[in-house]
């Protein structure tokens, strides 16, 4: 018999309940275990891209400051930046204060801005500022603070006559604002520049920290390269993650760890494919052997269970890929599965699964797949049709 009787093979394999359940109970596992793997990736991938996101809005794509700490932002700055090619960018003034909310009192950075400039590089609403402030997310749910509400805030006073003391700010809320990331939610406060260098004594037009937003933003640590080169001796430059670059190294160190961990979890969903093709040939072995009495060569044989190996792999894809969604929903929307943002940095979580991590996962997965076959195979050329024979008539 030259041609694979893939129907008979089949109608043996799927014959009685235990088989079948056995079967669903293999790919479960396997499933499964494709499934956390993917999620545990997805949530490292989400963590890292929805830090970079919310950084890249209170940040811009490039942070600048001067050596000297303020700067003036006159003709002499402005020719000097635009030779360098830099165009679209913002200076800003940001010092620690506290803000005073009744008998509270919550340590904050506050940033003098232009509100329309800042919106502009960032990517964040600041319609609203004009004579108040703009506060976090987190910063009013904590305070149960509401647009409209009053606010005192407290700087420190440069005066030489005034050392060591404050100087108080009545502000009213202005706006919301959501960042994405816990700490600055809670901490960061938003209020006209000139009207904060008017409050700290300063003259109009200086500056102590500013943004850029690049065209390109591939090329960001070229544009760093060249910035350091043509300004370095007055300015330094960071991408918007420099703050959180430790944090973001560890977690791909960690995603590669845990990921290896995790192949235990396949491991043993492959200890269960085995079991279930050991089971099928101790059950099925006479009506195998006796298709190969009757002519069924040992090459179609071997393909035969080859089909079945990929068939359990192509189904346990597809189950994991709808066993990830399914996770990924409960991890993002369960109240109990919500992540402390005080601790893990981030408000809020996603899964974030690319192609890679997909071809990556399923790869793996197909290679141990693929090691079943070639043993369960060696077992087969060790094991002759007579030996099968006496075996299962004995």
């Amino acid at each position: 018999m030259s041609k694979l009787p893939l129907g008979s093979l089949f109608k043996i394999l799927f014959e009685g309940k235990s088989s079948r359940r056995f079967l669903i109970g293999t790919i479960s596992g396997f499933s499964f275990s494709m499934a956390i793997i993917l999620c545990t990736i997805g949530l490292m991938d989400g963590f890292e891209i929805s830090l970079k996101k919310a950084l890249s809005h209170s940040n811009g794509d490039i942070k600048f400051a001067s050596s000297q700490g303020y700067f003036p932002v006159d003709d002499s700055f402005k020719t000097s930046f635009s030779e360098t090619g830099i165009k679209n960018y913002t200076t800003l003034v940001q010092i620690e204060s506290f803000a005073i909310v009744g008998e509270q009192s919550r340590g904050v950075l506050l940033k003098g801005i232009n509100a329309a400039k800042y919106s502009e590089i960032t990517r964040l609403d600041f319609n609203p500022l004009q004579e108040g402030i703009i506060i976090g997310e987190v910063f009013a749910k904590k305070h149960n603070l509401n647009i409209g509400d009053p606010l005192t805030l407290a700087i420190a006073s440069n005066k030489s006559r005034n050392q060591g003391g404050a100087i108080l700010i009545d502000v009213i809320i202005d706006g919301v604002v959501k960042h994405g990331i816990y700490e600055k939610d809670l901490r960061f406060i938003y209020i006209d520049k000139n009207k904060l260098l008017k409050q700290l004594g300063y003259k109009k037009g200086i500056a102590n920290v500013g943004y850029i937003k690049i065209d390109s933003f591939k090329n960001i640590n070229l544009e760093l390269d060249k910035y350091e080169q043509l300004l370095g001796d007055n300015f330094r430059f960071e991408p918007y993650w420099s703050e959180f670059e430790v944090l973001l190294d560890a977690v791909e160190i960690e995603k590669f760890t845990i990921t290896l961990i995790l192949q235990l979890i396949v491991i043993v969903a492959v200890l269960n494919i085995i079991a279930f093709i050991v089971y099928l040939s101790e059950t099925k072995s006479q009506d195998f052997f006796m298709l190969r009495a009757l002519g069924l060569n040992l090459k179609s044989f071997q393909k035969f269970w080859f089909y079945i190996l990929f068939l359990i792999w192509l189904v346990s894809c597809f189950s994991a890929v709808i066993l990830k969604y399914f996770f990924a929903y409960l991890i993002t929307n369960l109240p109990f599965l919500k992540i402390p943002g005080d601790i893990y940095v981030m408000s809020e979580l996603e899964v974030i699964v690319d192609s890679i991590d997909y071809i990556y996962v399923f790869g793996i997965s197909l290679v141990w797949i693929t090691l079943i076959g070639f043993i369960m195979i060696k077992r087969m050329k060790n094991k002759s049709l007579v030996e099968g024979l006496r075996q299962e008539f004995s």
